[in-house]
């Protein structure tokens, strides 16, 4: 814990001493934020023998908080300093404590009816769309599993790196550069690129992109380079009728793969996505309907140092692999998933969830998911302090 606290400390020290010019001093304030997340998902998948995804209970509790100096500059200018901690504890494991220091610089700046955000540093996932499951401000905006999985959402909860933000009344735009991992001892050199993408056409459709770029590399021990590459082209659909709203997105998957030391060449993988939300008052049905070739063409490879790529090399939920690893991912495939969640209560800080999620593919049903997630959020981020500043 000290080696989280004195850095925090530092910062605030040199922060405090910068801001002794009075017209610095009278722009600058005190920011936080308190992040906290309980969640339960219990995954019951030995009806398919576990063939795609373990059966296991995931039971955990995340508190995130973090503070810094803000500095108005006017004319719609926000700077912020911000340095905080990650606490996760898986429960179950005695006092076993997961945690990370996080550490970010974040600009924004607002004119007319457009928001620029950026962050740079260590800063939470769910400031992006890859990290959240719905992100402002319309459409079927949800990531599909296929680039993160439930699990590597709730367990991977910062990044590393660069975000880029933009809002428009006709558009909304992100992109960044997450760094996982830098060259060392069984340690990989690993990054992603990432963007998301949509332009808000009349009549409530959308077209949009997302994609990401992840570079998989060597250690010092042994070589080996993969790229993963996944693309996608969409377009949605919504309509609100009173309290109901229906959602549609229709999605292009093209998946670009490479094994460079097995020198497998580029091998493509692709699909059509169907997802469809449903939503009236607290209840929510959402559902996604993949068919094509298998979208994780080396899940159960292994690398030269005898390691299983698996969810090293891709996020995605495995159900995508759609073939099973006796049979060639070439093949084309179906995955479907349907789920269900109820908010009972639902405030400005405060969300409530209780779900389930089935999950089958070409045998028929695979399993499901039990889930209960409670979220609490003091909203520091500044891309929430400009829209509540506009």
């Amino acid at each position: 814990m000290k080696r989280i606290l004195i850095p925090i400390a530092a910062c605030f020290l040199f922060l405090s001493a910068s801001a002794q010019d009075k017209r610095t001093a009278d722009n600058l304030s005190f920011v936080y934020d308190v992040f906290y997340q309980y969640c339960f998902d219990n995954r019951e998948f030995a009806r398919s023998g576990d063939l795609f995804m373990d059966s296991e209970t995931i039971n955990l509790a995340r508190l995130a908080p973090s503070v810094g100096l803000s500095l108005d500059s006017g004319g719609g200018l926000i700077q912020s300093v911000m340095a905080g901690a990650d606490l996760m504890r898986d429960m179950g494991k005695g006092s076993e404590y997961g945690h990370e220091f996080t550490l970010w610089y974040s600009l924004g700046l607002s004119w007319d009816d457009c928001i620029f955000t950026g962050h740079a540093g260590m800063f939470p996932r769910r400031f992006s769309v890859f990290g959240s499951e719905s992100v402002p401000p319309r459409g079927t905006c949800r990531v599909p599993t296929v680039f993160m999985s439930d699990k590597v959402r709730v367990y991977d909860s910062n990044m590393e790196g660069l975000l880029l933000r933009f809002f428009s009344p006709r558009s909304y735009v992100e992109a960044g550069l997450d760094w996982m991992g830098m060259l060392g001892s069984h340690r990989r050199e690993r990054f992603q690129i990432f963007t998301y993408g949509s332009l808000f056409l009349d009549g409530g459709f959308d077209l949009g992109w997302i994609a990401t770029l992840y570079h998989f590399a060597n250690t010092l021990e042994y070589r080996g380079v993969v790229d993963n590459v996944l693309l996608s082209p969409f377009i949605t659909w919504t309509r609100s009728v009173g309290d109901f709203r229906y959602g549609a997105k229709l999605s292009w998957l093209q998946g670009i793969h490479q094994d460079r030391i097995r020198k497998t060449g580029l091998e493509l993988a692709s699909g059509a996505l169907l997802s469809q939300d449903l939503k009236w008052r607290k209840v929510s049905v959402s559902g996604d309907v993949y068919y094509g070739t298998g979208q994780m063409p080396y899940y159960d490879d292994y690398d030269a140092g005898g390691n299983m790529y698996g969810s090293d090399l891709y996020f995605g939920c495995p159900f995508y692999k759609v073939n099973p690893a006796s049979e060639d991912w070439k093949k084309p495939g179906f995955y479907g998933r349907a789920e269900f969640y109820w908010n009972p209560l639902v405030l400005e800080s405060v969300d409530i969830r209780v779900g389930a999620a089935a999950h089958f593919n070409g045998a028929g049903f695979c399993g499901w998911q039990q889930k209960l997630s409670v979220v609490f959020d003091l909203d520091g981020n500044i891309w929430k302090r400009l829209k509540r500043s506009r």
